[in-house]
């Protein structure tokens, strides 16, 4: 490992630059940053860098216009019926990790698993898969032999208005859903996500 001050910003930089212009809306420069799994992006004028954006910049604005960004959140919280999303819940042989690992193309992690895929390390053990998926049916084929054990894989409908990650759901919708469980390990992952909010909203 080298000295820390031979470290250069080459070494860290992001080279998939996500571009918007300066005529974006706000939501649809958020959209994009989620899906691209990005926290700024560039504003391009007549082929030329006008500007960057980032999600803190995003965020202050809301808080700026007077907009309580947690009050909504909790709101959507309260509101969200995750149950009646459920398609399909299954119990599974296998590790959490087997079971996401297993899951086809176009799966779209949330909750415990979106948080690890985000961190690394999840902030306690879970047993509980919840995923969505545009064809439902393909999660349910897959498994459909699989033999029966302890890991539960919940798969949920599809959100048509909700913006997505290209495999997570995005942070606040991770942290409606895990609001919405009763796992003993959520109270956890709620606190995790909650940081990041907070982080970004300071």
């Amino acid at each position: 490992m080298k000295p820390e001050q031979d470290y250069t910003v080459a070494e860290f930089m992001t080279k998939d630059l996500v571009e918007v212009t300066p005529g974006t809306t706000a939501k649809r420069c958020a959209d994009v940053m989620a899906a691209e799994k990005v926290s700024s992006a560039v504003i391009t004028e007549n082929n030329s860098l006008a500007g960057i954006v980032t999600e803190k910049d995003l965020a202050r604005k809301i808080v700026a216009k007077g907009i309580d960004a947690e009050k909504i959140l909790l709101h959507w919280a309260n509101h969200r019926a995750l149950a009646s999303d459920v398609i399909k819940q299954l119990s599974l042989n296998g590790s959490v990790l087997e079971i996401e690992g297993l899951l086809p193309t176009g799966s779209i992690l949330g909750a415990y698993s979106a948080v690890r895929l985000w961190y690394g390390e999840p902030p306690a053990d879970y047993t509980s898969v919840y995923v969505y998926h545009p064809q439902p049916e393909q999660i349910i084929r897959r498994f459909a032999n699989h033999p029966p054990g302890d890991t539960t894989l919940t798969i949920l409908k599809l959100p048509a208005t909700i913006p997505l990650r290209a495999e997570t759901t995005t942070l606040a919708h991770t942290f409606v859903d895990l609001w919405n469980l009763t796992d003993w390990m959520a109270k956890d992952f709620v606190r995790r996500v909650r940081e990041e909010i907070d982080g970004i909203l300071s």
